[in-house]
């Protein structure tokens, strides 16, 4: 038992530390987290788990929403195959809180590991694509000003690794809110190594050009120093991004211009960097979809070809052949599940800000609120590595709040900021 016990937790370290850096190598540890904690359940305490289970029924309910829309979205929905790996996708979203409900220790106990693991993963990345492009940039001899244009920016600077740029962005910021959590907590060595992490960590961040990460995580930030009266800080932090902005807009045939500023609907202007943005016009589509089958939806993966219908009747090529989502979970939720399925949506989220409130913890706070914001220009929960990230933190949340319930004077200082 002792054996399986440390197994499971290297799983799930090793799961964490492969998230931001390779999703096939994150699901093998994953699984492997999964088939470990069910040997621990049937061969442990079970009366106890099950007791467990029992006392947060409803909690579990809640939190498992996203995979049981898809399970259900599978019964009437007329693409059973797509469906079922949908739903097969979701997993997570059922097994990791199932595991933090029967074995809340295993979260509370390696939250810090599991938060350095997913520091770790994150800088090797950055050093791995940043290498990746140098080495590129210096064998075609080309100036090293491109770094920073189209080719080496955005998606295509992480594409070496196959990994989406707004995604990999939510495991940077929340690994620096990690590293900034803990900061007063550590020794004067990891002070140091954290700080270096942390400003490493946000130039890759701004590299990746991901808006909404960007936004977030500056607007996160400015509230964090108002709240901790880093008045320093903000001040001298406000006027470099001022100065770094003014930069980006005047210098001409800015990709980093193009791509933050006028690559938006309400600024639209077409360059040879830029093209425009139908986000807003695909999201009339989604909804174009909803209004076909208002109720239920049209079940699981079921609404992508009715989406890409509209998309040829618009003429959007790019959409149609890309076989584009929403890039919004509410409407994507809204076109696949109908009414039902935007309720879920709201009822998941406004649970989720209830708990991290409930856990009193500006962590949990923090991504939960970056999570809903991803959730408004990404369909987050139809790629796995929305999934896992969501559970994972999900699965956290409630450990915490069971830890808490059991031992009320216990200190979650862990989570706390």
């Amino acid at each position: 038992m002792k054996l399986i016990n440390q197994l499971n937790i290297y799983c799930l370290i090793l799961a964490v530390f492969f998230l931001p850096i390779h999703l096939n190598l994150n699901n093998i540890f994953l699984v492997s987290f999964f088939g470990l904690s069910s040997i621990q359940f049937i061969i442990g305490a079970k009366d106890e788990s099950i007791k467990q289970l029992k006392r947060n029924k409803w909690t579990l309910l809640i939190v498992t929403i996203p995979f049981l829309l898809n399970a259900l979205g599978v019964i009437y929905s007329d693409e059973l195959k797509k469906g079922f790996d949908f739903t097969i996708r979701t997993i997570p979203f059922l097994y990791l809180p199932l595991i933090a409900v029967t074995t809340p220790r295993i979260f509370v106990e390696n939250y810090k590991k599991m938060g350095y693991a997913l520091v770790i993963g994150s800088l090797l990345v950055a050093i791995y694509s940043w290498s990746h492009t140098s080495i590129e940039i210096f064998n075609l001899n080309k100036p090293w000003e491109e770094l920073f244009g189209p080719l080496y920016s955005h998606h295509n600077l992480v594409k070496a690794l196959d990994l989406h740029a707004a995604y990999l962005s939510i495991c940077i910021y929340t690994a620096i809110g990690f590293l900034v959590v803990e900061f007063k907590n550590c020794k004067k060595a990891l002070k140091i190594a954290s700080t270096i992490s942390i400003i490493f960590l946000l130039f890759f961040m701004f590299h990746l050009l991901s808006r909404n990460a960007i936004i977030y995580f500056l607007m996160a930030t400015i509230v964090f120093l108002i709240f901790s009266k880093q008045w320093k800080l903000l001040i001298s932090g406000s006027i470099l991004v001022i100065m770094l902005a003014v930069l980006a807009y005047n210098v001409k045939h800015n990709y980093l211009r193009d791509r933050i500023f006028n690559n938006l609907n309400f600024l639209e202007k077409k360059t040879q960097f830029s093209k425009k943005d139908d986000r807003f016009d695909r999201l009339a589509a989604s909804y174009e979809v909803f209004k076909q089958k208002p109720v239920f939806g049209f079940g699981t993966a079921a609404e992508s070809k009715h989406r890409r219908e509209i998309f040829k009747k618009n003429n959007d090529i790019v959409a149609y052949k890309r076989n584009y989502n929403a890039h919004n979970q509410f409407f994507e939720y809204l076109s696949t599940f109908g009414i039902i399925g935007g309720l879920a949506y709201i009822i998941f989220f406004t649970y989720l800000f209830y708990l991290s409130i409930k856990l009193r913890s500006g962590f949990f706070i923090f991504v939960i609120t970056g999570l809903f914001f991803a959730s408004l220009t990404e369909s987050i929960f139809e790629r796995s590595q929305g999934v896992v990230y969501a559970a994972l933190i999900i699965a956290l949340m409630l450990s915490f709040q069971i830890r808490q319930r059991e031992i009320p004077n216990t200190k979650q200082s862990a989570t706390k900021s």
